[in-house]
């Protein structure tokens, strides 16, 4: 059975900046994954590439025909993939 969603050698750059950089990604049905890193690692280029507000310049990117995509604020979400941005006070 394929990953609800699956990413292969993504790269994503802005200029010569590249924020994103040969990253594979897989999340099976039933999985929680969190993404961390430091302020610049990609994250938020990551997540935007998920919801499709991003393109990768190169790579490839799928997600699974019955994946149910949104942004949230909240922690509680319907059955799917959501992205709860934490910004500090």
């Amino acid at each position: 059975m394929p990953a609800l969603l699956e990413g292969h050698r993504l790269a994503v750059r802005f200029g010569g900046v590249a924020a994103l950089k040969g990253v594979d990604l897989a999340v099976d049905a039933g999985e929680v994954l969190s993404v961390i890193g430091p302020n610049g690692a990609g994250k938020t280029t990551l997540f935007r590439m998920i919801t499709g507000e991003e393109k990768p310049d190169s790579g490839t990117f799928r997600v699974g025909e019955t994946v149910d995509l949104k942004l949230t604020d909240t922690v509680t979400t319907d059955a799917g993939v959501a992205a709860l941005t934490y910004v500090p006070a």
